[in-house]
């Protein structure tokens, strides 16, 4: 039977009874780096490159030396198996150990381990969204567990009955959305920001870079403006919980006809459709 649940270290307990320390850095500092995985179909998606990006910030977050990879690979797969939800996403997340309360910590720490298995609900084919200064840390290629300034930013666009926020940096550049990459598409152009240290390589991002030319696209990474935006053809937020979503308006201001393009629609079923193993993963 179908049952959310949770995993506390190598624990399985129903999702509503799950428990961490309180003496967890994870609690007090945000210590610690995470990922989300879609299963689709009863298989999960993309775990190949989900776990690439969880090596690539533990490494980055000098935790990678005491994390066996392929223990956390599966738990994940135990956890999806036991659960037995078709469509799920799994969220799972590293922690710096538990000890307590200090800004440094000790050299012998052990991590420690949470994730939790829940129903996938569809997303919102087509969603307004605002735009909001971006005060995250400095360091978001690296899946950590600090979001207050997302959690900030998601929260003002759902007081004003919008979806998600884009983020914008001092030089009135976007950067991301809380929990998804930004694209737009213009002419025969797929644009996105490039890859550094304040962009998280996207996994849902690469797949539709790398399936643009299927709908006659040409690839751009470089940065671009609100305005930019505003004079798009389409706008696309894409992510492992949003897959691809059309935005079709940015602070009030409509966005071409203001419904989902023709782009959007046809790379989100490229998704869906490799999602459910009808079409192969590139590489």
């Amino acid at each position: 039977m179908a049952v959310e649940i949770a995993m506390v270290d190598d624990s399985v307990v129903p999702l509503e009874e799950a428990k961490i320390s309180a003496h967890d850095r994870s609690v007090y500092f945000g210590d610690g780096v995470y990922e989300v995985v879609r299963c689709s179909g009863g298989k999960l998606f993309e775990m190949e490159r989900h776990m690439e990006r969880l090596k690539s910030s533990l490494a980055k977050m000098d935790m990678l030396a005491k994390v066996d990879m392929e223990m956390v690979r599966g738990r994940v797969e135990r956890a999806q198996a036991e659960a037995q939800i078709s469509e799920a996403l799994i969220y799972f997340q590293i922690s710096r150990g538990r000890a307590p309360r200090s800004h440094d910590y000790k050299e012998n720490w052990q991590p420690g381990f949470l994730l939790t298995v829940r129903q996938y609900k569809d997303r919102k084919e087509q969603i307004k969204t605002i735009t909001h200064p971006d005060w995250r840390w400095k360091r978001c290629d690296i899946k950590s567990l600090n979001l207050l300034a997302n959690v900030m930013a998601k929260h003002a666009a759902g007081k004003v009955g919008a979806y998600e926020a884009l983020l914008v940096d001092e030089k009135g550049l976007i950067t991301e959305a809380t929990s998804s990459t930004v694209l737009m598409v213009k002419g025969d152009v797929l644009q996105t920001v490039p890859l550094t240290a304040n962009i998280l390589p996207g996994i849902t991002r690469m797949f539709l870079l790398e399936r643009a030319g299927e709908v006659g696209l040409e690839i751009k990474e470089e940065s671009f403006t609100v305005e930019e935006v505003l004079r798009a053809d389409e706008v696309i937020i894409a992510g492992t919980g949003a897959e691809v979503m059309g935005v079709t308006h940015v602070d009030e201001k409509i966005i071409a006809n203001g419904t989902r393009g023709p782009v959007t629609k046809r790379l989100h079923e490229l998704l869906r459709a490799a999602m459910r193993g009808k079409i192969p993963i590139k590489r």
